[in-house]
């Protein structure tokens, strides 16, 4: 059911508590990186930067790979979830570009022997859950420090490719998330919503982008910014705006309002559609179990705007924030 919240907020507040979101203020650095040392899209590199997956198209099918590392307090504060979410992430990563995951290998570095099980312990459930297998990795077992980095490999073809770049003016924003889930304990940012279901509804859940992707013009899955962060660094990705009815956006009863929108989504994702057929997106999300609703539109510019209660704010102006997706100026 879709809740309209626990307490108020305004839209000031919403405004700032998003913009100073460690999931959103910690992506400024990307761009910088990714500009010196991620290759041109060119020949068999369909796509690179600001994508959740790097494209290879590759005897006719298109290759995806994707990379993530889990953040630090995360393996210290629950070092069995830190394991299970470096293998949740990247696969979510794989799945809302269209693509279905197919092995993931880990890098596992950490001195401490419980510590350690715990992780492991975490990525073989995640695995296990997912029904995707772990088929190798790397072990560092006199590391000074605990971290696990996790990479994937999926596949989709031309049809079923959804990039984040594809957004155009006009088309439709939505947002699907599967709102049968709860936050974990001491996490007010993890949503949960994989770990009390069989397998089965898991992967119905990961693979609904690749049955909507013919008529998806841009994707990505609700990552550590959240739900506008992350629609923020596609419309970054596809240099475009947008505005944006936050009262549309689905939510769990009960549920605060900002911590929501700051929240990690076990599968939940934000995608854009030319509105003829966004009806028929919602339907067939809603089939694989998520919650869909049209709630807003791309706009030409570089401006996120988000309306509440008939107020209206700019949360992001993508001609000078910086979420990491902004394309290298040499493409």
């Amino acid at each position: 059911m879709i809740g309209r919240g626990s307490g108020q907020v305004s839209i000031d507040e919403l405004v700032q508590g998003l913009r100073t979101h460690r999931g959103v203020t910690r992506k400024a650095e990307v761009s910088a990186v990714a500009d010196d040392l991620l290759t041109v899209p060119d020949g068999i590199i369909v796509a690179t930067h600001g994508e959740d997956a790097a494209a290879i198209e590759l005897d006719g099918r298109i290759i995806l790979l994707a990379a993530d590392g889990i953040m630090e307090d995360l393996v210290k504060e629950d070092s069995y979830w830190a394991g299970y979410c470096s293998v949740l992430v990247n696969v979510n990563d794989i799945a809302a570009m269209g693509g279905s995951p197919l092995a993931i290998v880990d890098v596992l570095s950490c001195g401490d022997p419980k510590v350690r099980s715990e992780i492991v312990r975490g990525m073989k459930a995640a695995s296990e859950k997912t029904g995707v297998p772990i088929v190798g990795g790397h072990l560092h077992p006199d590391a000074g420090y605990c971290a696990v980095d996790v990479a994937a490999l999926g596949e989709t073809d031309r049809q079923h490719l959804i990039l984040s770049s594809g957004a155009t003016p006009g088309d439709d924003v939505i947002f699907a998330m599967d709102l049968d889930g709860h936050f974990t304990p001491g996490l007010p940012y993890s949503w949960d919503t994989t770990s009390a279901k069989d397998t089965g509804e898991v992967r119905r859940g990961m693979l609904s982008m690749h049955a909507v992707a013919p008529m998806v013009s841009a994707g990505k899955d609700i990552s550590n910014p959240g739900a506008l962060g992350t629609l923020g660094m596609l419309l970054e990705a596809s240099r475009c705006g947008a505005r944006i009815d936050v009262d549309a956006i689905p939510r769990p009863d009960g549920v605060d309002l900002l911590q929501w929108l700051r929240a990690y989504q076990g599968c939940g994702f934000v995608l854009t559609s030319d509105d003829d057929v966004s009806e028929k997106v919602v339907t067939e999300l809603s089939k694989r179990g998520l919650t869909a609703m049209v709630c807003g539109r791309v706009e030409a510019g570089s401006s996120l705007f988000v309306e509440m209660r008939r107020e209206s704010a700019r949360l992001f102006d993508l001609s000078v924030d910086k979420l990491g997706c902004r394309p290298p100026q040499r493409i």
